[in-house]
């Protein structure tokens, strides 16, 4: 730390005696200014008197749990900096924290240089944002990125539609990569759904390969299904749409596309498209908000 560096202050909660004495040593050597508490009881003791810059929290200790003990503290000091730290963590106490606006949330064991890196990292992002869950707003792309085709077209539209946006220079599109997938509108410009490369896939293999449980493979069966499927429209591949509401939590979302298999969803807004959610953006969301970016 530097000389002209404000220590932060920093009140630890922990019951586990070992845990909290090896912490707080720690974090007072890279330069906090820890006080300990030995339970949610005395940390609320503790709060009334002096109030810290930031809490790191336990979650599992007896009396208060760290819930519980985060919650009396909400009802004093709705926006003090909490972060919950457990070694039991679940799903239910890791969405009661976020209820409880809390700004991160930790599993032990915890490497104490990240610790401290990542607390000075809150602190100067400013500590008083509590954890939020993103929208399906902040993460879909523009419908402007994907081709346009219509419903009366042949096949074959669809087809050279995603190959060129496919084949464009990635870095064109170093925001969002390729696309390989179509919107298709009736001709009245009314969205009506999307054309994927997987269902055109889907149309390569002939009826009588899916409809058979003994299928059997010669060569020529592509190259002859080929010749003959571009003669359909568009509309043959338009059926059951699957669509989200751009007000609808995102895990509604991320349900739909596992649930039907898909890479990307359309996003609509009073029934007219505004945007397209991408599997992708989500697998890359996870991953920063799981501390692996």
């Amino acid at each position: 730390m530097k000389n002209n560096d404000k220590k932060i202050k920093l009140l630890l909660v922990d019951d586990e005696a070992d845990f909290r004495e090896a912490t707080s040593r720690g974090l007072s050597r890279r330069g906090f200014d820890v006080i300990e508490a030995a339970s949610g009881e005395e940390s609320l003791e503790i709060i009334r008197k002096t109030v810290p810059e930031i809490v790191l929290l336990d979650q599992k200790m007896p009396g208060l749990s760290g819930i519980e003990t985060l919650q009396r503290i909400r009802e004093t000091n709705p926006s003090l900096p909490v972060i919950i730290l457990t070694g039991h963590g679940d799903y239910q106490t890791a969405l009661a924290g976020i209820k409880f606006d809390i700004i991160d949330f930790m599993q032990k064991p915890v490497d104490i240089d990240q610790l401290a890196d990542h607390i000075r990292y809150l602190m100067q992002k400013g500590a008083d944002r509590p954890l939020k869950e993103p929208t399906i707003a902040e993460l879909m792309a523009p419908p402007s990125l994907y081709p346009k085709v219509y419903m009366d077209d042949p096949l074959t539209a669809a087809l050279k539609a995603i190959y060129d946006a496919y084949t464009r220079p990635v870095d064109e599109y170093n925001k969002y990569g390729q696309v390989r997938t179509a919107l298709v509108y009736d001709r009245d410009e009314k969205f009506v759904g999307m054309v994927r490369f997987s269902d055109i896939l889907k149309l390569i293999i002939p009826p009588f390969l899916s409809d058979s449980p003994y299928s059997s493979y010669f060569t020529g069966m592509f190259l002859a299904q080929v010749k003959v499927f571009g003669k359909q429209n568009i509309s043959s591949l338009v059926k059951t749409q699957v669509f989200v509401d751009v007000n609808a939590p995102i895990m509604e979302a991320i349900h739909l596309l596992v649930e039907h298999k898909l890479i990307n969803i359309p996003v609509l807004k009073d029934g007219e498209l505004v945007g397209i959610l991408r599997g992708r953006d989500i697998i890359v969301e996870t991953a920063r908000l799981a501390g692996a970016l």
